[in-house]
């Protein structure tokens, strides 16, 4: 009787156990996504266009990236700014894409006007940029504020001095020498000054000014 009470105890001990470490591996993953929020929007790049691409790769890109059919090989828009080229991918799934060819060559910069706009908590962006070291670290581990994890990569400020947009960015290294700018900016404040909806209406990805004239020797040694 002893013997067999003895089993018992240890077979509910094991099972206890292995229903505790069949909990925690279930849970892992979901708080690993949690604190990976919207995995490769922070990447560098849109759609899988890079600044530095050339124009028949960055077009190749977006086609097969944006799912376009047979006959959609070319953009929807074609714009000439100067010496530069812009062109326009309109009702793309993700939205409506442009991209800035410095000397109709090399891509310079991309935008994405988002269709399904995120906000700046799923990007897991600060609210402001008094976050306690906001903006200051070279890590993605990102910081604990109010028991949100934060990405502190990012400098947060506005797009004008009329602070009508906000704008979270980070500029990271190239090999090429010059460096390039993330960002994103969220749709327009309201009157009160507080952001509408809380939604990011774009994201950029360009050459981070100053760098222009690394960039243009860059390219100009391909």
């Amino acid at each position: 009787m002893k013997s067999m009470k003895k089993l018992l105890m240890k077979t509910t001990t094991t099972l206890a156990g292995a229903l505790l470490t069949l909990c925690l591996a279930l849970s892992a993953p979901a708080n690993a996504r949690a604190q990976t929020a919207a995995p490769g929007e922070h990447d560098a790049e849109i759609l899988g266009v890079r600044v530095g691409m050339d124009v028949p790769t960055a077009l190749e890109t977006v086609f097969v990236n944006a799912k376009r059919k047979p006959g959609e090989e070319r953009p929807d828009a074609k714009r000439n700014e100067g010496k530069d080229v812009r062109v326009i991918y309109r009702k793309l799934a993700a939205g409506e894409l442009q991209i800035v060819f410095a000397e109709g060559k090399w891509v310079k910069e991309v935008v994405l006007n988002y269709s399904a706009p995120p906000t700046y908590e799923d990007l897991r962006l600060a609210p402001t940029g008094s976050m306690g070291g906001a903006g200051t670290s070279d890590t993605a581990e990102g910081q604990l504020v109010m028991g949100k994890k934060y990405d502190d990569r990012y400098q947060i400020g506005y797009t004008s001095d009329r602070k009508l947009e906000r704008f979270w960015w980070r500029d990271e290294a190239t090999p090429d020498g010059y460096r390039v700018r993330v960002g994103f900016i969220s749709e327009r404040l309201a009157g009160n000054g507080q952001l509408a909806g809380k939604t990011i209406a774009r994201k950029l990805v360009g050459v981070t000014p100053g760098d222009e004239e690394k960039f243009k020797s860059a390219t100009a040694s391909r």
